[in-house]
């Protein structure tokens, strides 16, 4: 059994919420909150497996939940949902931490699907959420030759050419089950692989990854 709780400021949101998690047996709502102050009281007493999201409601925003969240419960995950399809907040909930990003009129199939992925340890992203992480990617793929070559030489200085591989794909929000039936390898293997990742860059979270190669189109 999955526990969830569903934040939002509006009320007609998690009743339908509600409605679409009831109807899978797998699911127990334990909790509901109106902001990021109400959600934080209910952590005190009780911790879900995963927390729906809002980003923006009253007293505390989404993107300051979840980074109290992180920090104080790094065990609960917490996936971002939304209407706004922005950079801002995609960008600002992965480096947060947020374990996934979906649009609120997302159907029952894609929440399910995210709430699964995140419990494995997966992101999901929505495909309109990957398709701006491309943009970034596609947008570093034409920076000038000096900068393109910097970059390069970072991740290449760092990384094996198959983790630069693992990589790409863990951009794109793939799970590690699709990276290795994408690469031919065992999930345990890619696993391992991104622990390497991880652990050369310095960084704690695979959700970072996407931070982090974003930050370089900056350099």
């Amino acid at each position: 059994m999955t526990e969830i709780m569903i934040v939002d400021d509006q009320e007609m949101v998690r009743e339908g919420l509600r409605l679409i998690l009831s109807m899978h047996e797998e699911i127990d709502i334990v909790g509901e909150a109106a902001n990021g102050e109400e959600l934080l009281d209910l952590l005190r007493n009780r911790l879900p497996d995963v927390i729906l999201m809002d980003i923006r409601m009253p007293v505390m925003n989404g993107i300051d939940s979840l980074k109290i969240v992180k920090e104080t419960y790094p065990s609960v995950k917490v996936i971002i949902l939304t209407t706004f399809n922005e950079d801002e907040y995609i960008f600002n909930g992965l480096k947060f931490g947020a374990d996934g990003y979906i649009l609120k009129d997302s159907n029952s199939k894609e929440i399910i699907k995210a709430i699964k992925a995140a419990c494995e340890g997966n992101m999901l992203l929505h495909s309109q959420v990957s398709l701006k992480i491309s943009k970034v990617l596609h947008a570093m793929e034409h920076t000038s030759f000096d900068e393109e070559n910097r970059i390069k030489e970072k991740l290449d200085n760092k990384l094996t050419p198959r983790e630069i591989e693992v990589v790409e794909l863990v951009m794109q929000g793939k799970s590690n089950k699709q990276i290795g039936s994408a690469l031919f390898l065992t999930e345990g293997t890619v696993k391992n692989y991104i622990s390497r990742i991880l652990d050369k860059l310095e960084l704690n979270r695979r959700t970072e990854l996407v931070v982090y190669l974003q930050n370089k189109h900056s350099l």
